[in-house]
């Protein structure tokens, strides 16, 4: 597609995936297809791209050193959010609400987790569809494995939000699961499921929230208003790279669709981070004697920095720490503390 507000990607190893009818998200995938221990499924920010991603290279861990066990242990699954890339356009502010991204980025967890064929009774010898023998028996470790991979979910801004909200949801749907069972082992089984669907959280320079998040939502109103061509005229490079040899380097391009600018753009002015006491119950639940035994916290990496960047302020940080004691919280205050991130999140998902 020639269009001049196609954004910039790289069509290698692209494909679109159909989360629900209708919808569609242009994913990319790193890693092993069948074996890996670890499914990450990782958002971009606002308008931003998996292409400037590239470009800024500033958390990609997904590029492994040679030799690194991380390649051949870890499957990440990238993917530009609905209005973004060619993934289907956004057509009304509610459709991408940091919400209904993260129904979005679970949709996409769960389908690729389940994308590997299911066994049925037959496979043991003869499914009776021209599998069998050694071929069945692939068919059925290949399921095993993939419903014993563990699943991280993370990104940087608008993505570290989605994040947040994919794992409230599951956590929402598994105590309405537990709330329709009165079967005391069923009960059990939930409450392990609520645990343990989601392994761990990678938050990356975390958006505004509270008070500084309203501030937020009036600039995001009037670069609404401003619209497409003129929000890409007026866009700068990220203040990390203020005083570095990076800092004339010139900002990646608009990652959003045009013709859903305005619907992405008042969706995220629409807004905001549970309160704290939401975060605290999404990440830490289950009764005491549960959560002992079986570690009832979804692990959480939160990587931030203290740059002057009022859009990603070191105070989102420090609201998190608040609301989700056990989070692992780290704050570069420069672009070579920045530089160590990439290992930074391969250490948290091994």
């Amino acid at each position: 597609d020639s269009s001049p507000h196609v954004p910039l990607h790289d069509p290698r190893g692209m494909g679109l995936e159909t989360i629900r009818e209708g919808v569609a998200l242009e994913t990319r995938e790193h890693g092993p297809a069948t074996g890996a221990e670890t499914l990450v499924v990782w958002g971009h920010g606002l308008c931003n791209s998996m292409g400037g991603e590239d470009i800024e290279r500033l958390w990609d861990f997904w590029r492994c050193p040679d030799g690194d066990p991380f390649a051949e242990t870890a499957r990440v699954v990238r993917y530009h959010a609905r209005g973004h890339g060619l993934s289907s356009r956004a057509s009304s502010p509610d459709e991408c609400t940091w919400e209904a991204l993260g129904d979005d980025m679970l949709a996409l967890a769960r389908l690729k987790r389940g994308a590997l064929p299911t066994p049925s009774k037959g496979d043991e010898a003869s499914r009776g569809d021209g599998i069998s023998g050694t071929r069945a028996e692939t068919v059925g470790a290949d399921f095993a494995r993939a419903r014993r991979e563990k699943l991280v979910l993370g990104g940087a801004s608008m993505g570290s939000a989605s994040a947040v909200f994919a794992a409230k949801r599951a956590r929402d749907e598994a105590l309405s699961n537990r709330l329709k069972s009165n079967d005391d082992e069923c009960y059990d089984d939930l409450d392990d499921d609520l645990a343990r669907e989601i392994d761990g959280l990678v938050l990356v320079i975390v958006p505004t929230m509270r008070e500084a998040r309203r501030a937020r939502a009036r600039q995001i109103e009037s670069a609404a208003a401003r619209g497409f061509d003129a929000t890409a005229a007026r866009r700068k490079p990220r203040p990390i790279f203020k005083d570095t040899p990076r800092a004339n380097e010139p900002a990646t391009p608009l990652g959003v669709r045009a013709d859903s600018f305005a619907s992405v753009m008042r969706a995220s002015a629409m807004s905001d981070f549970p309160d704290e006491e939401t975060l605290r119950r999404t990440f830490s639940f289950g009764d005491a004697d549960r959560s002992a035994s079986r570690g009832g916290k979804t692990r959480v990496l939160v990587l931030c920095w203290d740059c002057g960047d009022a859009t990603h302020p070191a105070s989102s940080a420090a609201a998190l720490r608040a609301a989700i004691p056990h989070a692992h919280v780290e704050i570069a205050t420069s672009l070579e503390q920045v530089g160590t991130w990439g290992e930074t999140i391969r250490g948290f998902i091994r």
